[in-house]
């Protein structure tokens, strides 16, 4: 039977009160609640690599993420 392992992360996203601002800007910080590493974004390639290379910790195995579809 295989096994399972399930990781948590917190995205908080503050978007900037710039109106004039486009496109909007933002900035985050990702944690990973388990160990509490956390990070700085201001990009959300950045909240993926950082997922990535958490998940990639585990076991040396290498995951990629492709979205399943657009939200619009």
């Amino acid at each position: 039977m295989a096994t399972r392992r399930i990781e948590s992360f917190l995205l908080r996203i503050v978007v900037s009160d710039d109106s004039r601002a486009e496109p909007p800007q933002w900035r985050g910080r990702i944690q990973h609640v388990a160990s509490g590493a956390e990070q700085q974004i201001d990009e959300l390639a950045q909240a993926v690599a950082f997922i990535t290379n958490h998940l990639s910790s585990y076991g040396g195995r290498e995951f990629t993420f492709e979205p399943v579809r657009a939200i619009e």
